[in-house]
């Protein structure tokens, strides 16, 4: 113990002081923590003639205040008292009367501060009990007095507001008794750990309420050791944290699914392909991707691309069965894992059944309807096969579906994954020679059959590869655009052939145009347009010499798209050709639709056109439908001269291929625009074809077919439309019967027929895919039996109900709208190959116009349904 040091008061009789100071060290001790209080009284020499001196010490004994052991204890020095009493002698005792108030002294002072410490810590410990009972009756978190067998003996109103339920019917009951039952055990276990060596636990567990509802709540629990006749009890404390948990399952739930779609994301995938793949390994991947969403995105807005994901995304949900995994990887990548899968059959009757679910036309707004094409790669779990090996086969089974031309399925084989080599190696050379210059543009010449001059020049692009030598547009193009390469490639061709171009001579017909081919990504571009009007700027190059070509097949796929990209380029006052044509089954609808200047014929038709019927019947008619709109015709691919005699017959205006130029550098385009006009050679023997016309040349039955289209469009009911459709037909084709056949749901039944049925046979239905109708309706592609009586197509008990009718050669062609089959148009005869490739070309042209008034007269009608029906 340390004694403090000592100061001395003034003398005064210890009578009047004692009390106050009693007082005084009473007031001091209670607010010290006083373990002790210790009085003693010294004499020392007095002053002269004054007496004795008698000094007073009081010593606290209390712990220190500032973290050290409690065992370590200090003296503090609470005052001093003193007397004086006069005496003969200096060394004398006190007289009695002062050593009996010394006496006194050291007994009521230390009594005194006691006493007062006594008081006060019963006041402190009153007003700490009442204290506590208002912070547990107010606090915000739920608390709870729990005896040792969890049954509640108090509970605060945060509790009950958690629990939903009234005091009253907490207390008493086993606060376990209301954890949810999947996590009872565990709060069970916790609460019972409590001991006096292990006084606390904390537990996250979800509580139900009294209406059924959950709420998370985190319970900190701790042991309070009884004492004599007080047993032991549990506090327990239960924080609401359901709002950080709903957000900690969030941030879960975003981690392994697409925000977008609210699929399954990739390491989720990964994870559902792990777990499936320690078991019996039946089941398969398909792989999917949507073919041109691109343009979709680019052309309708990110928005709209969004809602067709979301769509796709809730699509793929209905057609796989339970227990099978949909998951997004990013952009417009889909994957299903399909468990119970035995064969690559099974797997590509799964992938199939996908497809199937997505096609139907995808509605994104009053305006906007598109049709989903994906590609499909399906990959079978082998015995050694991982998570990520699965998923690559299924990825490169994947894009050798969609180099074949998308909208179907391909199962994984080994060699494809040279084929998935090949393309990222020409994805990467080719980058590479965008980069470093090795791209080049060649122009082939475009000649005006009745000047023979030169009036416009194709840029070509060339790629010589260092090591692959010459490298085909046809190869390098695809992966372009599979890629943002082609946005790159694009725009470098179309520089650089404006700077080609305005450096062109005038030749003797003014200066030539330039033909320049562009991809729908780069027209799907927004600001594709204003970078064209830039160039023509830049290089001075009127927009009337130009022409951008895009191909007929991507004009069909994408009408609605690029109609609206098309006309804006169309405003700049540049002219449009559609390449290719014949190739992606155009027909009058698509003509009147597109705001186009050129018809450029497919190499493919110019190749037979001499000594073909069916080629020169198709280029016949394509001359025929451009005729009608004004359009210019350019046939591509001339090599002979017997091609470009036939051509000039049928009324082509333009021509171009190796007959009359060959593709060439820059340097020789000079050259060639001063030369003369192009002598058309002969043929060198007469046309090995010539079309049996029936009376009429192509164009004035084409002229006949435009007429039946405008009467055809013009019918606003359904019997109207097939009535007018059998009229105008007899006046273009020589058939015996005919009919038109609607698709409904999975049928086919008979709508109309041409001469009329009786009722029994209107009745009769086929499933979609059963029979020549049905397999039209399911695969949209037209259909041509010559001779029914030998044809593996029909069935036996079909011809003999055909053959008894006198019908011998039949054709079907699909009636399409809003890219899906609606129905079949057909017509029959009772000769043997009675229709010729004129008459199936007409009826091919004149099913869309069908198709698309069967399709109005529908929509009336449901319209019309609509406005009749009781309002209610």
């Amino acid at each position: 113990l340390l004694l403090a040091a000592v100061s001395v008061a003034g003398a005064v009789p210890l009578a009047r002081l004692g009390p106050a100071a009693a007082r005084r060290v009473g007031m001091i001790t209670t607010g010290l923590d006083v373990l002790a209080v210790a009085a003693y009284a010294v004499a020392v020499d007095g002053r002269p003639g004054l007496g004795s001196l008698y000094v007073l010490f009081v010593v606290l004994l209390g712990p220190l205040r500032w973290g050290l052991p409690g065992v370590l204890a200090t003296g503090v020095p609470v005052g001093l008292v003193s007397a004086t009493w006069p005496t003969p002698d200096v060394t004398g005792a006190a007289p009695g009367g002062a050593q009996l108030w010394l006496l006194l002294a050291l007994i009521t002072l230390p009594a005194a501060a006691l006493s007062e410490a006594w008081r006060r810590s019963g006041a402190r410990l009153r007003q700490a009990q009442s204290q506590f009972e208002a912070a547990f009756e107010h606090a915000s978190i739920g608390m709870a007095l729990l005896d040792p067998e969890l049954q509640v003996l108090q509970a605060n109103p945060s509790l009950a507001g958690l629990l939903g339920t009234p005091i009253e019917a907490v207390l008493g009951s086993d606060l376990c008794d209301w954890a949810a039952e999947e996590d009872r055990a565990e709060l069970v276990a916790a609460l019972r750990r409590l001991t006096g060596t292990h006084p606390g636990i904390r537990a996250e567990v979800r509580f139900v309420r009294a209406d059924g509802e959950q709420r998370w709540g985190l319970v900190a629990a701790s042991w309070l050791g009884g004492s004599a006749g007080v047993p032991p009890r549990i506090v327990a404390q239960v924080e609401n944290v359901t709002d950080r948990k709903n957000a900690e399952e969030r941030l879960s739930h975003l981690a392994q699914h697409d925000a977008l779609t609210g699929l399954a994301n990739r390491p989720l995938l990964l994870a559902h392909l792990d777990s499936a793949l320690q078991g019996d390994r039946q089941l398969c991947v398909v792989f999917l991707d949507l073919d041109r969403f691109k343009i979709i995105n680019d052309g309708l807005g990110h928005a709209a691309g969004d809602r067709l994901l979301q769509e796709v995304a809730a699509r793929l949900r209905t057609v796989v069965r339970p227990g099978d995994v949909v998951a997004r990887l990013g952009g417009d990548e889909f994957v299903v894992l399909s468990h119970g899968v035995h064969s690559e059959n099974e797997a590509l009757a799964v992938a199939e059944r996908v497809l199937a679910g997505l096609r139907p036309p995808v509605e994104l707004d009053a305006r906007s309807e598109v049709v989903v094409a994906a590609s499909a790669g399906v990959a079978v779990a082998e015995a050694d096969c991982t998570a990520e090996t699965l998923l690559r086969d299924a990825d490169a089974a994947m894009y050798a579906a969609k180099a074949a031309g998308g909208g179907k399925a391909r199962v994984f084989t080994p060699d494809l994954h040279h084929a998935a080599r090949r393309t990222h190696e020409l994805e990467r050379d080719l980058r590479r020679a965008l980069t470093d210059g090795a791209l080049t543009l060649t122009y082939q010449p475009i000649v005006d059959l009745a000047t023979g001059r030169v009036t416009e020049l194709e840029a070509l692009l060339r790629w010589e590869h260092p090591e692959r030598g010459a490298v085909s547009p046809a190869e390098f193009v695809p992966v372009a655009e599979q890629s943002s390469l082609i946005d790159e490639i694009g725009n470098w061709v179309l520089d650089r052939a404006l700077q080609d171009a305005a450096l062109w001579p005038e030749g003797r017909s003014g200066r030539p145009g330039l033909a320049v081919n562009v991809s729908p990504r780069q027209l799907l571009d927004s600001t594709f347009p204003g970078r064209v009007v830039e160039l023509l700027a830049q290089h001075d190059v009127d927009a009337a010499r130009l022409t951008l070509e895009v191909t007929e097949t991507a004009l069909v796929e994408d009408t609605r798209t690029l109609v609206p990209a098309l006309r804006a380029l169309r405003d700049i006052g540049v002219r449009l050709a559609i390449d290719d044509f014949g190739t992606g089954h155009a027909s009058l609808t698509y003509l009147a639709q597109l705001p186009v200047d050129v018809v450029k014929v497919d190499s493919s038709f110019v190749a037979g056109v001499a000594d073909e019927a069916g080629s020169a019947a198709i280029v016949g008619g394509v001359v025929a439908m451009a005729s009608a709109f004004a359009l210019t015709v350019v046939a591509e691919g001339v090599e002979t001269a017997e091609q470009l005699h036939q051509l000039r017959r049928l009324g082509v205006d333009r021509v171009q291929g190796f007959l009359l130029a060959r593709p060439m550098i820059d340097g020789a385009v000079h050259a060639i625009l001063n030369a003369p006009a192009t002598d058309v050679p002969a043929p060198r023997t007469a046309p090995a074809v010539e079309l049996d016309l029936q009376g009429r040349d192509i164009a004035q039955k084409y002229r006949l077919l435009l007429e039946a289209a405008r009467d055809i469009t013009g019918c606003v009911d359904l019997t109207s439309v097939m009535e007018t459709t059998f009229a105008a037909l007899r006046r273009l084709v020589s058939f015996t019967g005919g009919s038109i056949q609607l698709v409904d749901g999975d049928v086919v039944r008979l709508a109309a027929t041409d001469p009329p049925a009786t009722p029994e046979a209107l009745a009769a239905t086929l499933r979609v895919g059963e029979g020549v109708s049905g397999g039209i309706a399911a695969t949209g592609e037209p259909r041509y039996l010559p001779d029914i009586t030998i044809s593996a197509a029909v069935s036996a008990k079909r011809r003999r109900s055909n053959t008894s009718g006198g019908v011998r050669s039949w054709y079907g062609v699909p009636l399409v709208a809003e890219g899906r089959v609606i129905g079949v148009l057909q017509i029959d005869s009772t000769t043997v190959d009675a229709f010729s490739d004129e008459d199936r070309l007409i009826l091919l042209s004149f099913a869309s116009v069908v198709a698309s008034a069967v399709q109005t007269a529908r929509l009336f009608a449901e319209e019309l349904g609509a406005l009749q029906r009781p309002t209610g």
